[in-house]
């Protein structure tokens, strides 16, 4: 027997999980020699699919990484490959700064593999067979640059070695990855076996829904049988359960191990017998690291394998053999060795080479939980819950929200819904706003706004996934959604101040306070045994004065409770598919209608890109995997053989059924005389003096603007590349500022005051669509980005504009482009098709006002919502802290808390606070 150390440097920590405690890795990649900065040099955690590269100036960073020992691994094409080994502390950040050298003498691969020889090509062969290894796994895993390996003379009798300047490259078509290996040491001789290096892993991309399958299916059968998860097992003490059995040599039994017959039944008892000791697991001086006690030899015999070699006639399943040096095998608790220069290994699990390897951040359970899950209409289910900043609204506002999923089984998630659908009704079952938001690890964050149209008082808001329609309408989301004028108000008679409390405690660092005064608030979540625990959730805080603290129309638990279900209904009933993605059919025919193969063109967006697609024999073509945010104009031309044009649809799919309560319950409304914001007038509207002009038939949402610049004008000025500027020359109260040393630009009218959202600038609107300010963006940032060529004409209104809410309080620029009038489109064209589809809804940001950080003087304060954060999580002590600005109203406000626990505990819990 040989002695096995397969060490691969491995990195011993898995990839982090959500809440857990990280750190990332930064530094700077050059060249020894001249110093220059290496960019796209590969930078990866050793055996593990996590990886970057260098920016253009060899920069690079590595986050969400485990805390812990960890081992980098860089690679660059001409240089030579290192590592290093550091350890990261939580939440720390490191630095490493590397100089790669270059070879001294780099061939090309044509002058490489002209000089191998029969001898190389013999040595490659018995190389791949004990690297790669030699059973099914290893048949479908190939050497993609073999002639970057040597086999150099080794000093030592009988040994075999081998090196490669260059990294391996590796395609295993049996998992499904792409190992990328530098290859440190390789040496076998008849009493040793080494195999050293690091190894980046990427995945493959499957082909068809069926390799997909076979490759999750085989990666969840290679960890099976593993080491790793033998190790595992016991710490647990599930080996059996799992598979594992093991037995050692009995004392004064057979006179030679190697001496036994091929019946197992024979020889248990008499030469051989099940393994104990007490005890088989001891903890070791380490948290998360354990003793196993393994003494002598241990034959393991994995039972829910099958093995075509059997060492014993009535065992036809994988059999292996174990000593351990010192006989303690140190292991964390996810079955990874510490020690594996101590371990000799022989049988079935000596066999397993490079293709049988996975990645550090493989997620075993979750891929055995998918492999024995059953797809059952019970399991697949998921429902959602939003969780918005306010109870109700007003026509104008801005509505922010996130959505909670919860699944019929979490280890599922990934393989549902990926695209939620949000909606407002009417109380007449008409669409009002239908809007689309992508689905990220289970949850959802999006705003929309509210038209300043929507006075009905009485609507319903809906959420769905096209998958949820298969369960029916009453696993949608749907709560009651008041919305009111400016002149309705809530009746007080409709308050509550009592909400059932799930696991959540708050604390404010003040009993009462004030107007525009800071209040912190300290905020911890825990489970049903009042135990502290990680989550995400939502917090807001709004103005109790002008919004009635009113009950929300659907609890938490409610929503998110699951449809009972038979264990036994499957999916093939099912009609509607799971959306990973947007997506959009079409259909092609002739001039008769019927259906025709041909290949399709799709324009995007007036020529800036082409799709090439075909259309199947029924004339149907597909694009999907898109992700888009807003309207996209596709146009798509189809030609026959003879070049004749043939006619392009679309498929409009069907709307979900509405399915509304007869019995919602709304709150009370009164009428007031005056207006829930302030309404500012300019006098020269009033008594018609106003500059402005225009040809408008339909008012606008802000109304009349004060200043109309047409689009020759801006090309006027000299500046026309700058549509900031050249609109600045056009409008006398117009300011442009530029900022500090970054040179972003500030745009004010008429002096400016700050909002609710703390920005003092106007409101940036393309075509009537508000443009959010996504990443920071400011109005100059929005208007910087068209054409001044392509405008018709640009209306700013210089007074605030009541309809707009709070972000129409410092005026609004309005831009007109050419092709919006004049609806000038490429339908008409011979044998084009146009369309205009939407995609998701662009994200807008929720700013939160802080006077601490202002230099400017607020004029008035009434925001409604005081604070709104979707992104909070709490740490290990299930603890996070928030600070937000009062208004001007001093008044009580109430504190919002919607969030789900890592195991999916609910936390919910409402609070009345300053109330005097």
């Amino acid at each position: 027997m040989k002695k096995v150390l397969f060490s691969l440097s491995l990195c011993l920590g898995l990839l982090s999980q959500l809440f857990a405690q990280t750190g990332k890795i930064t530094g700077t990649v050059k060249d020894a020699e001249t110093g220059e900065a290496l960019p796209f040099c590969s930078v990866f955690l050793n055996n593990t699919t996590i990886s970057t590269t260098t920016n253009l100036d060899g920069n690079f960073t590595l986050e969400g990484l485990e805390a812990g020992a960890v081992e980098i691994g860089f690679s660059f094409t001409g240089y030579i490959a290192e590592t290093r080994k550091v350890t990261l502390n939580p939440g720390g950040t490191l630095t490493i700064n590397l100089a790669l050298k270059p070879f001294a003498q780099e061939l090309s691969d044509v002058e490489i593999q002209a000089s191998r020889d029969k001898n190389w090509e013999r040595d490659l062969r018995k190389f791949q067979n004990l690297f790669i290894g030699i059973d099914e796994a290893a048949a479908q895993t190939q050497i993609l640059n073999p002639w970057v390996i040597d086999f150099p003379a080794s000093s030592e009798k009988g040994a075999f070695t081998a090196k490669a300047d260059q990294p391996l490259e590796i395609e295993n078509r049996f998992l499904g990855y792409k190992i990328t290996f530098n290859l440190n040491e390789f040496f076998d001789s008849p009493t040793s076996f080494r195999i050293a290096g690091a190894a980046r892993f990427e995945e493959m991309e499957p082909g068809t829904d069926a390799q997909k399958s076979a490759w999750e299916k085989n990666r969840a059968e290679v960890y099976r049988k593993s080491p790793m998860n033998m190790f595992r097992a016991i710490i647990q003490g599930t080996q059996e359960r799992e598979g594992f059995y093991l037995y050692g040599d009995k004392a004064g039994g057979s006179a030679s191990m190697n001496m036994r017959s091929d019946i197992f039944a024979n020889e248990l008892g008499k030469s051989v017998v099940a393994y104990k000791s007490d005890p088989l697991v001891t903890p070791a001086n380490t948290p998360d690291e354990s003793f196993i006690n393994l003494k002598g030899r241990i034959e393991i015999h994995y039972q829910k394998g099958y093995s075509q070699a059997n060492t014993y006639k009535d065992a036809p399943y994988p059999i292996s053999w174990l000593e351990v040096n010192g006989g303690k095998v140190r292991v964390r608790e996810n079955g990874a060795v510490m020690n594996p220069q101590d371990l000799v290994f022989s049988g079935d699990m000596d066999r397993k080479r490079i293709s049988n390897l996975l990645p550090l951040d493989y997620d075993a359970t979750k891929a055995i939980q998918l492999q024995d899950l059953a797809k059952t209409a019970k399991n697949y289910q998921e429902k959602v819950y939003l969780h918005t900043d306010k109870p109700y609204y007003y026509a104008g506002d801005q509505v922010f929200f996130k959505g909670y999923f919860a699944y019929g089984n979490p280890y599922l998630r990934d393989e549902l819904s990926r695209v939620l659908y949000v909606e407002v009704i009417s109380q007449d079952r008409v669409l009002v706003i239908e809007k689309k938001f992508p689905i990220r690890d289970g949850i959802v964050v999006g705003d929309f706004y509210l038209p300043d149209s929507m006075a009905g008082e009485k609507y319903f808001l809906r959420a769905y996934t096209n998958w949820m329609r298969n369960y029916g309408p009453s696993q949608y989301f749907l709560q009651t959604l008041t919305i009111l004028d400016p002149y309705k108000r809530i009746s007080p008679e409709e308050a509550v101040g009592d909400w059932p409390n799930m696991g959540v405690e708050l604390r404010a660092d003040k009993e009462s306070f004030g107007t525009r005064e800071k209040v912190t608030l300290a905020v911890k979540v825990s489970d049903k045994d009042k135990a502290p625990i990680p989550a995400t959730f939502s917090l807001g805080v709004y103005d109790a004065r002008q919004l009635v603290p009113i009950k929300r129309g659907v609890e938490m638990g409610d929503a998110l409770d699951m449809l009972h279900v038979s264990d036994e209904l499957g999916l093939e009933r099912f009609s509607y598919p799971i959306e990973k993605s947007l997506r959009l059919d079409g259909k092609v025919t002739d001039e008769k209608g019927k259906s025709a193969a041909a290949a399709v063109t799709a324009f995007v967006n007036d020529f800036q890109g082409t799709i090439d697609l075909e259309s199947a024999s029924d004339g149907s073509f597909v694009l999907d995997d898109m992700e888009f945010y807003g309207p996209m104009r596709l146009a798509f031309s189809a030609l026959d053989k003879k070049g004749k044009p043939l006619n392009v649809s679309i498929d409009v799919p069907l709307k979900a059924p509405i399915s509304l309560p007869s019995d919602a319950f709304f709150p009370k409304i009164t009428i007031l005389a005056t207006p829930v914001r302030s309404v500012e007038t300019d006098p020269e509207l009033e008594s018609g003096t106003s500059d402005a002009t225009t040809a408008r038939e339909t008012p606008a949402i802000y109304g009349s603007p004060d200043f109309v610049v047409k689009g020759e004008d801006l090309t006027k000025t000299g500046v026309n590349s700058d549509l900031v500027n050249s609109l600045s020359g056009n409008v006398p109260s117009m300011r442009v500022t530029t900022v500090g040393a970054t040179g972003q630009q500030q745009i004010r009218i008429r002096g400016g005051a700050t909002s609710g959202g703390s920005s003092m600038e106007p409101l940036v609107m393309l075509n009537g669509s508000i443009l959010g300010a996504a990443g920071g963006a400011t109005a100059a940032d929005n208007l910087r980005g068209i054409n001044p060529f392509d405008i018709d004409r640009v209306e700013v209104v210089t007074r605030m504009s009541p309809m707009l809410g709070d972000q129409g309080r410092n005026g609004v620029i309005a831009v007109y482009t050419k092709d919006k009038l004049d609806s000038d489109d490429l339908s008409g064209m011979p044998g084009i098709k146009e369309f205009v589809v939407q995609g998701y809804q662009p994200q807008g940001n929720f700013v939160v006002l802080d006077y601490g950080q202002l230099t400017e003087t607020v004029e008035k304060d009434d925001r409604q919502t005081l604070y709104w954060n979707p992104y909070l999580v709490s740490d290990e002590k299930g603890e996070v802290t928030v600070s937000f600005y009062t208004n001007d109203s001093a008044g009580p406000v109430v504190v919002e808390l919607r969030g789900l626990g890592t195991d999916g505990e609910i936390v919910s819990g409402t609070f009345i606070l300053n109330q005097k």
